[in-house]
């Protein structure tokens, strides 16, 4: 991974996803790219004059400009040992990220979200959704409250559809230089099936697509898909939980509103989403 992109809007949990990205970066030895897109602040009319107009844009870019001024020397000054770059642009929000982050060869995106119901409140039509639709890249989610400690385990929610397990080398770079556990987790939330049967397909599955020797899988029973994955990270004391994402199409069960909420439930675990493999 040489390449993090973070999102800011300036906020407080903004701000929180930076210094969450410049651990990263430092841990992955990784450039570290601050990025902030502002839109014109005012509804233009036919009537209204030219200078109006370039007024007001210079005005917002100034205010960008500043506020990313001195975000940047906050951050310089905490990691002095990381490269760090400031990209501030006019444009809309979800698009120009995403080209931005595609444009530098982005290995990683990240973006905050708000504690109270991480995926509801912040991947439910919202910008982050946009850019997990949008970007080439992986992306990851940071509650407000989340602090990097290392990643020692790593929780991947899937099914037992060999691509989906596939997808798991995506994240091989971040378990090795972490020397992380890759824990493989189906939540079954079927009745009466064969628990040891489902267990022993996906450890074969498991072995055939994925090289890395910290693995485990577990099948846990549920009749409530995110409840179950709540329940496990929580017991496992998780670092970080990856889903996978198709092509444009956002994981279906994150779409529940009620499901969503389960998984709001740890607002402290980070979700990193990655892209289906082709």
């Amino acid at each position: 991974m040489k390449k993090v992109f973070v999102a800011t809007d300036f906020s407080a949990v903004a701000k929180n996803a930076v210094v969450y990205a410049a651990e990263i970066a430092k841990q992955f030895n990784s450039s570290l790219s601050i990025i902030h897109i502002y839109e014109s602040p005012l509804f233009y009319t036919a009537e209204m004059p030219y200078t109006a107009i370039e007024a007001a844009e210079k005005m917002a870019k100034a205010d960008a400009d500043q506020k990313m001024e001195k975000l940047y020397q906050d951050i310089v000054k905490l990691y002095p040992e990381i490269k760090i770059s400031a990209i501030t642009k006019r444009g809309v929000s979800a698009d120009s990220i995403s080209e931005a982050a595609d444009a530098e060869g982005a290995d990683l995106l990240i973006s905050g979200s708000t504690g109270a119901g991480v995926v509801e409140r912040t991947l439910i039509g919202s910008t982050t959704t946009a850019l997990i639709n949008k970007t080439k890249c992986m992306v990851l989610i940071v509650p407000e409250k989340a602090k990097f400690t290392g990643i020692k385990s790593l929780v991947y929610a899937t099914d037992l559809n060999e691509k989906n397990i596939e997808s798991a080398n995506s994240l091989l770079p971040i378990a090795h230089s972490s020397n992380a556990e890759l824990i493989f987790l189906f939540v079954d939330n079927k009745i009466h099936t064969d628990s040891e049967k489902i267990s022993e397909e996906m450890a074969e599955k498991i072995r055939s697509h994925v090289k890395y020797a910290k693995t485990s899988g577990y099948v846990c029973t549920d009749p409530d898909i995110m409840n179950g994955i709540s329940l496990f990270i929580h017991k496992k004391k998780a670092d970080l939980v990856a889903m996978v994402t198709h092509r444009r199409s956002f994981p279906r069960m994150l779409w529940d509103k009620s499901l969503t909420k389960k998984f709001s439930y740890h607002p402290e675990i980070p979700l990193l989403v990655i892209h289906a493999a082709e």
